[in-house]
């Protein structure tokens, strides 16, 4: 199910009034009369290092952050992950739902990148070599502090005091969090800070460590599909979670070009990391205006799973509900009405620009599957439902005549899941649905 956006009051910009926060690359007001809502202002600003000395101004950063963000918050939404956004009401300014922020950094990572090969040096490769890949992603967790000063949920300040801020979570799921310098192998005495916390002063009630890395891995797979069809590869990612005014639980603050490593397909760098290496300012300015336009592109596609069978008795499989996927259901005889077939087909191909997959659920001598498949660049899957009774029925889906790629699998949840994978090369909800649950068999 896709998430409803919240309906926002028009947009008056003299009622924000109040700031009630101020960081590095942004600013948030509040309208008094309306306190649900934060209005965020991005600037100018790229920061390194958590050092203020480094940081630098970079004119029109705040209108691609903005920019970004609202393209990748909108994305999520149709894909039905929880955001705080509601709407972009100028070029480096959006409205969303005010959260108590949790104070946690969540990163997700596709390839072994950053800090975690500080902490792995064993994964290194050679310059010209790419980098290690996981095929389920790895998901981190780190204690979000500032000038070593550790606060919890309530803003009270702890009595600990840190060397390095952003210290890394070793056991999230447990109940005490010892604290690890984020850079830093793990068997190197340099790494144990000697300071650990209690998760309960972290998490808000109701809200897990668990549920947190479910929404971070949706988030990953939805973008990491969204630019794998623009031609880049996401490295990695570090987002951050709050509870909206509802008590729900919200991918919060943004998600811009500073909040991960993207890379082309070729590993051209196009993200904050080149102000970390110290690239020319031109450079990154152009970076950051290409990554702001591409995001224009990000999409889900209307697409379509055709359940199409020869008789209504025939039993329909379960699709689910996915953003951008409809089910449809054709009724047509290959055998007896091949020509309304044709029609049929036609109707299809037409509603759904974005392409989609028909499953031709047939009992038996099967018509209705090589008559589609010869006429359609749809893929085309034939499930005979009686082979497990009539195995020679198979038969007349397996041997097919030259130009008749029909495709053919005897379960049709395994059908269903087929044509799943199809669409999800080009559908980023689909692709986080079954990358999803692919991912989770290496657990």
């Amino acid at each position: 199910m896709t998430q409803k956006p919240n309906t926002p009051r028009p947009f008056s910009r003299e009622l924000w009034t109040e700031q009630i926060a101020e960081g590095k690359t942004k600013v948030l007001l509040i309208n008094p009369e309306d306190l649900g809502v934060v209005l965020i202002r991005s600037k100018d600003r790229l920061t390194k290092n958590d050092d203020p000395s480094q940081t630098k101004v970079m004119e029109g950063k705040a209108a691609h952050a903005t920019t970004t963000t609202c393209a990748v918050f909108s994305l999520l939404r149709q894909a039905g992950v929880p955001v705080a956004f509601n709407e972009q009401v100028s070029e480096t300014e959006f409205l969303a739902p005010r959260c108590e922020m949790i104070k946690l950094e969540v990163v997700a990572r596709r390839y072994a990148d950053g800090s975690y090969l500080k902490r792995s040096p064993n994964l290194k490769k050679g310059a010209h070599n790419p980098p290690h890949r996981f095929h389920r992603l790895v998901i981190e967790f780190f204690l979000k502090t500032t000038a070593g000063k550790i606060v919890d949920k309530g803003e009270r300040e702890l009595s600990i005091n840190l060397p390095i801020d952003d210290p890394f979570i070793t056991t999230p799921y447990e109940e005490t969090w010892p604290l690890k310098h984020p850079k830093v192998p793990g068997w190197d005495q340099d790494s144990d800070l000697s300071r650990q916390v209690q998760r309960k002063d972290f998490l808000p009630k109701g809200v897990t460590v668990e549920k947190i890395e479910e929404i971070t891995r949706r988030v990953f797979l939805v973008l990491e599909s969204a630019w794998a069809q623009l031609g880049c590869r996401l490295i990695d990612f570090k987002i951050e979670f709050g509870i909206g005014p509802n008590g729900e639980l919200l991918v919060a603050d943004v998600i811009d070009n500073d909040s991960w490593r993207l890379r082309t397909f070729a590993w051209e760098e196009l993200s904050k990391q080149l102000f970390r290496d110290n690239a020319a300012m031109a450079q990154i300015m152009d970076k950051y205006a290409l990554v702001a336009g591409l995001v224009g592109r990000f999409s889900i596609p209307k697409q379509a799973v055709v359940l199409w069978r020869g008789s209504e008795n025939d039993k329909l499989p379960v699709v689910p509900e996915l953003a951008g996927v409809k089910t449809v259901s054709v009724v047509q005889s290959g055998h007896k009405s091949p020509a309304a077939c044709l029609l049929a087909l036609e109707d299809a191909l037409a509603g759904y620009p974005g392409g989609g997959v028909i499953l031709a659920l047939v009992g038996k001598s099967n018509g209705l599957g090589p008559t589609l498949a010869a006429r359609t660049s749809w893929p085309v899957i034939s499930v005979p439902l009686t082979a497990k009774d009539r195995p020679h029925d198979a038969w007349s889906s397996l041997e097919m005549p030259s130009q008749v790629p029909n495709l053919t699998v005897l379960s049709p949840e395994n059908a269903v899941l087929a044509a799943l994978n199809i669409l999800a090369q080009q559908n980023p909800a689909v692709y986080m649905f079954r990358q999803y649950d692919i991912e989770l068999l290496d657990e």
